[in-house]
């Protein structure tokens, strides 16, 4: 059961006249609770004493919210308790929730854009109204893997997103029930009220328990005051209309190019919601095809392959030379042995690899799989392996350059593997070509390496998209890194 313990956070003890009423109702409502409000200088103090290991990393954070995001997870882990934003407004006391292990809210789906649908993961947990006994191992878990998200953007090193992936990350029977917005959140940040509860229950009873109002009351409602958000940039009930002109414009740029406009570049065919593969329980027969260009099998490659933690008998390597271009990589494709149930592509420019790489490329259970492909300092090194940032949608293939014929590849309008970390597994629209697993259905459909752009894209980037246009689904690895060197 949990304790009796609310925990707050603020930069001061001096809280904004909004807050501090809200904090008193807390207060009123939780009668012989022990109530904490941690100050910016208190946070650190606690995470200093409880867990030193991990001072370094909350002092190398850039930015506040950071710290205040690890500290709720620090401190809900070592005492337990319930957490809640400052701008979280009580209606009742807590008491309901104690009897569960762990809770989170579930975000209002009006808030998940299209970057979040094409993102695999359509909805959000949220990191504002949140609970559990001490010694969670949900928090075990985001502990152990804060250290490694040191760098990331905010949302996905300690952020919302970074929740969400860690509870699909643990087995199911050690998930936090899960909240309905009519719960704790009834309201969306420009104010107007959800309507999404049934839909986000149906999707959501996939990942955990789904608690309703029935269940547990209409607890508390956030007013979303994004403080930490600049405030020409956060939600209000005028946006609609202040959008009115960019809707006109947008419409008459369609107008100008239709054929631009009716391009669209494919949302997941499903939710990614195994974030924690299950492992391999047979091993299919896959064929190594490497592509040399011009140069010579380096010996790294040739101890990384050596090393591969396969089955020798269900696996063949080829190595080919003078495979320059698209056209190139599909001879290769197509040279592959009939029994070979999957292709790895291999572009001999890399030198390291895990040793279960493929046993985990497998694991994903997706016809098209591709690694992150980084150089030695662990930046992304395929610019066409990517997935677009908010969906491939008009807006993005006209900015990208679309209206010219032509695209740009622009990285503002692009996600690399190395961005978000924090997920097993995340769509990919273009696959490039340096790792890549793919299925003999896939290539039997007619699939490949596109030699002339299709939708604007070429080799793996058009792979990619033809792929799941198809039928097919397009997935890459973020915690598996080949090494790649110019």
């Amino acid at each position: 059961m949990m304790p009796h313990l609310l925990h707050f956070t603020w930069k001061t003890t001096e809280l904004p006249r909004e807050m501090a009423d809200y904090y008193g109702k807390w207060q009123k409502l939780h009668p012989g609770w022990e109530i904490r409000l941690w100050t910016d200088e208190s946070m650190r103090a606690f995470v200093a004493e409880a867990y030193p290991e991990f001072l370094a990393i909350y002092d190398s954070y850039p930015k506040m919210i950071q710290r205040a995001d690890a500290f709720r997870y620090l401190v809900l882990g070592r005492l337990g308790g319930i957490y809640a934003d400052l701008d979280v407004e009580p209606f009742a006391a807590m008491t309901p929730l104690l009897e569960h292990d762990a809770f989170l809210g579930i975000e209002p789906l009006e808030h998940i854009f299209p970057d979040r649908i094409h993102q695999g993961v359509p909805f959000l947990l949220t990191n504002a109204f949140m609970g559990s006994v001490p010694g969670h191992p949900l928090w075990q878990a985001v502990i152990a893997a804060l250290p490694k998200l040191v760098g990331q953007e905010t949302f996905y090193a300690t952020g919302p997103s970074m929740i969400t992936a860690m509870v699909l990350r643990l087995p199911p029977a050690q998930r936090p029930v899960l909240l309905l917005p009519e719960v704790w959140s009834p309201l969306l940040s420009n104010g107007k009220r959800t309507r999404s509860d049934a839909a986000a229950r149906d999707m959501l009873s996939a990942v955990g328990q789904v608690l309703d109002a029935g269940a547990v009351g209409r607890l508390v409602s956030h007013k979303w005051m994004t403080t930490w958000v600049p405030w020409h940039m956060r939600a209000n009930q005028w946006v609609e209309v202040l959008q009115v002109p960019t809707v006109i414009k947008w419409w008459l740029r369609a107008r100008r190019h239709p054929q631009l406009a009716g391009m669209v570049i494919p949302d997941p065919i499903t939710p990614y919601l195994d974030q924690a593969p299950e492992p391999l329980s047979a091993h299919p027969r896959v064929h190594v095809a490497v592509r040399l260009g011009l140069g010579e099998l380096d010996e790294q490659l040739a101890q990384a392959l050596a090393r591969l933690d396969y089955p020798a008998e269900q696996l063949s390597v080829a190595y080919h030379a003078d495979e320059a271009g698209a056209a190139g990589l599909n001879a290769m494709l197509a040279a592959r042995p009939d029994d070979a149930e999957f292709v790895l592509v291999l572009d001999g420019r890399v030198r390291d690899l895990p040793s279960d790489a493929l046993i985990r490329m497998l694991e994903a259970r997706r016809p098209v799989v591709a690694a992150s492909c980084v150089d030695a300092e662990g930046h992304n090194a395929d610019d066409g392996l990517f997935r677009y940032r908010h969906g491939g949608s008009f807006k993005v293939l006209y900015k990208d350059g679309g209206a010219t014929g032509t695209l740009r590849g622009d990285p503002a309008h692009r996600v690399y593997l190395t961005e978000q970390k924090v997920f097993s597994l995340l769509p990919l629209d273009g696959v490039g070509e340096s790792f890549v697993l793919i299925h003999r259905d896939v290539l039997a459909a007619g699939v490949g390496f596109a030699e002339t752009p299709y939708k604007l894209h070429s080799g793996g980037e058009g792979l990619g998209i033809m792929a799941r246009d198809a039928g097919f689904e397009v997935a890459g690895l973020p915690q598996l890194e080949v090494v790649r060197v110019e």
